[in-house]
């Protein structure tokens, strides 16, 4: 098969119940339990409503979007039931750490939220797809194994059906839509199972008598574009014959982290020969990405799982491994000085970490350096 003749070959990898199983990770003893996240209004303890939760809580009738007074009263008679506001600087902690994991494995990536990502490996697949299903599944064996964490996998020709494998196995799937198999996965299910159909779309579809997959598949094109404009009607059909051209687009670099797991808990500023590895990283990954970094920042993970930050922003912007280290350490070094003056004493540190952050390209910064610079 010739090159311009090759399928595109993406992979969808979703998070699963991702804030919930944050919080499990966090304290592993509630894994067993129901988890419910909330967005709590303020207003009273069960104002807001639920963020989203395991799926012990879903199979006993909690969603997402509920009240958070009406998912307590549907578990009022399971005691070990757990309620916990969202920590978003944490589950976006875990996220950057992921995505950064993902995106090594493929040419294009694209974050499309904090739990979902989509990668483009065209260029390594082969006609059956085998190499795709080598990199998703090592996707997922990596996540599990740096991060205690369970994702579900999709492979298919575009981000569509990529998506669509994801969600027709949840959670800690992985399925596989092969190029020409896009129909028979697609024909048997009901129009609402389709990615991008909501209520509305699938109750007026279902009134002018089409139901399934197959039947939208094979809709007049003009009778869609009459009842839902030019643009979504044969948008309806297409997708419902898997069909779906858009490209994996890498968004911009907003920021980027290496954060590792020390040898032992630390309650000082003892493993200075940590730094300069990440430092080195970041810096090389500034490098290749041609931006440059106004911010650098630490992050510390306590024992309890707490994430500590702190930050400095200089001018003139860098790309210096040596800059990055020397403002990482001057910050780790305030911030236990910090603590060994606090009345609760130091607190205990088990993961570090650097972030760049600021980022801009090397183009509009006044002076562009070699990589030799730098490490």
């Amino acid at each position: 098969m010739i090159a311009s003749e090759r399928p595109r070959a993406i992979i969808a990898v979703d998070l699963d119940y991702f804030y919930a199983q944050c919080e499990e990770v966090r304290n592993p003893s509630i894994k067993s339990k129901p988890v419910v996240v909330c967005v709590y209004s303020g207003r009273t303890q069960e104002s807001g409503a639920v963020s989203t939760c395991n799926y012990i809580a879903r199979d006993l009738g909690v969603r997402s979007g509920m009240p958070i007074a009406l998912a307590k009263r549907i578990l009022r008679d399971n005691l070990t039931a757990v309620f916990l506001p969202m920590d978003m600087e944490y589950y976006q902690t875990v996220s950057e750490r992921i995505m950064g994991l993902i995106s090594s494995k493929g040419e294009k990536f694209e974050q499309a939220s904090i739990d979902e990502a989509y990668l483009d490996v065209t260029t390594k697949q082969d006609a059956n797809f085998r190499i795709a299903e080598e990199i998703g599944k090592a996707i997922k064996a990596e996540i599990l194994s740096e991060e205690k964490m369970t994702c579900t996998v999709g492979v298919g020709q575009n981000k569509l059906m990529a998506k669509m494998a994801v969600d027709s196995k949840k959670p800690d799937g992985f399925t596989i839509i092969l190029p020409g198999l896009e129909r028979s996965f697609l024909n048997r299910l009901p129009v609402g199972k389709l990615f991008g159909i909501g209520p509305k779309t699938e109750e007026k579809l279902k009134a002018m008598g089409i139901v399934t997959a197959r039947d939208l598949a094979s809709a007049d094109r003009e009778t869609l574009s009459d009842h839902f404009g030019k643009k979504l009607g044969p948008t309806l059909r297409d997708i419902a014959n898997g069909v779906d051209e858009s490209p994996v687009v890498e968004k911009p670099i907003e920021q980027l982290s290496r954060i590792i797991t020390l040898k032992s808990d630390a309650n000082s500023f003892d493993f200075h020969d940590v730094l300069t590895p990440m430092s080195e990283y970041l810096s090389k990954k500034l490098f290749s990405s041609k931006m440059m970094c106004k911010t650098v920042g630490i992050i510390l993970i306590t024992s309890e799982l707490k994430i500590k930050t702190r930050s400095k922003s200089f001018s003139p912007t860098t790309q210096s491994g040596d800059q990055i280290l020397k403002v990482a350490s001057e910050l780790f070094y305030s911030f236990f000085e910090e603590q060994s003056k606090s009345p609760q004493g130091p607190i205990s540190v088990r993961r570090v970490g650097i972030k760049v952050s600021d980022l801009v390209a090397t183009s509009t910064s006044k002076k562009t350096e070699t990589l030799e610079d730098y490490i």
